[in-house]
Parts: C-alpha cells; structure tokens; sequence
C-alpha cells in the first residue's frame, strides 16, 4: 500500500485533514508499515513542519481549481508552479506574499524545506527565507530538499536521489558551500541553529543511518507556532 500526497497548499490541506479525521487515519496507516511518499506539501505534511508558500494567493482554494482543474479530462501542465531556479529572477513575476511555517503530522522530526534550491512568485529564493525561519525556530532541526532531488527513507536507513543532469544547490565537489546560483547538483541539506544564533547547514551524504541525520530536538508540543498562520488560514477559508 502507499499513500501519496501531492504538492499544493500545506496549510489547507493539513487543516482538512484535521478536520476530517484522516490525520488519525494516515498515522494508523503508517503503523501498519505503509509507504508514505510525495512532493512539496507532499514532503512537508510528513514531518514537525515545513517552510509553505501557503500564503500565496495563487495556491489558495479557489485560484488553483480556476487556474489548475482538469478541462475535458486533460490534467494542467503545472511544470513551473512550483517556481523557477534562484537564478533565473526573469522569469518570476513577482508578488507580495511570505513564506509561513506550517504544522505537518509529525511523523519525522524536523522543519523541512521543499524546492529549496528555487525562487517563487514573491522573488524571494527560498533558501535565504529559510534560514531567517530557523533563527524565528531555532530549536527546530531543517532539512532542505533540491527542486530535482529527494531524500528516500526506509526504516534506518536514508539515501538521497537526485536527477541526472539536473541542476541544483550542492556543490559537485567536497564542501558545504551555497550554490546561490544553482550550479550546483540537486541535494539535500540539514541546518540548526547554534547558541550563537548562527544557521549553520551542512550536506547531507548520498546514504546513512536516519538517527544520524535527524533528531528531534524539542517535543513537537513546544515548538513556537508562526504568527501568521492564522491570517492565512482567514484568507483562504
């Protein structure tokens, strides 16, 4: 059995969830040994949290199914939703939004950070807001995931994929250098915060023991909510 979630509005579709009961439902799921697998608000929903665009008017309820819904049974080409690499700012039509910490189901410990290696609609890279959102949580463990990679969990052990001949924010050579630029290869990267306030973020190795790469650092009850969740959640009812 696998459950697979895909990309959209986190913030929406975790309060449906809620709502409906089917957070119980997947956990239960997941105790029973089901792949669990997905992309975007599809990784995030998996984990403590996620840095979401859930406040961007163009995800919300009623653009995506006038922008997005299916005409005469033809799914959309939805190839540039999720944003363009950093360095193609052209290509951005920039709005005024911010990106929010969403809650997931907490299945893995960590704040993870999709499409990590791109820039959206508000023209801001999200792997520069990323590291503003570790400071607000910094007791929080962050993972950031390439556009073009994945991080493949399976029991206790990880791996991470990547597509070839794709572009990404990981340096092709040792070291853990930002490639702002995208000029790098597709990765994964985990960051915390130090008690100097400093992120500090490091790449993840192609394979290892999960319990090396992600902890949990403080119990989900007590991890600081972000602020704005709320008028998101009253603009897109």
């Amino acid at each position: 059995t696998i459950i697979l979630v895909s990309g959209g509005n986190t913030l929406f579709a975790m309060e449906r969830w809620r709502l409906l009961g089917l957070d119980l439902l997947i956990k239960i799921a997941v105790l029973r040994g089901v792949i669990m697998a997905g992309g975007s608000a599809g990784a995030i929903c998996w984990f403590d949290g996620g840095h979401s665009d859930s406040m961007d008017p163009d995800t919300y309820r009623i653009p995506m199914l006038a922008k997005y819904g299916s005409k005469n049974g033809v799914p959309p080409n939805r190839s540039r939703f999720y944003g363009a690499p950093v360095d193609d700012h052209n290509s951005v039509d920039e709005r005024e939004w911010d990106y929010i910490r969403v809650s997931g189901l907490g299945i893995f410990p960590g704040l993870i950070c999709p499409h990590y290696d791109r820039i959206q609609s508000n023209g801001v890279p999200r792997l520069v807001d990323f590291d503003q959102m570790m400071k607000r949580h910094s007791s929080e463990l962050g993972i950031g995931i390439d556009h073009n990679a994945a991080l493949l969990i399976s029991g206790s052990d990880f791996r991470v994929l990547s597509i070839a001949g794709q572009s990404g924010s990981v340096p092709d050579s040792l070291g853990d250098t930002f490639f702002e630029e995208s000029s790098g290869l597709p990765g994964v990267w985990i960051k915390y915060v130090d008690v100097d306030g400093r992120v500090l973020s490091k790449v993840v190795p192609s394979s290892g023991k999960v319990e090396e790469l992600m902890q949990r650092i403080q119990d989900p009850a007590f991890i600081s909510l972000d602020n704005k969740v709320g008028i998101a959640k009253k603009e897109n009812p």
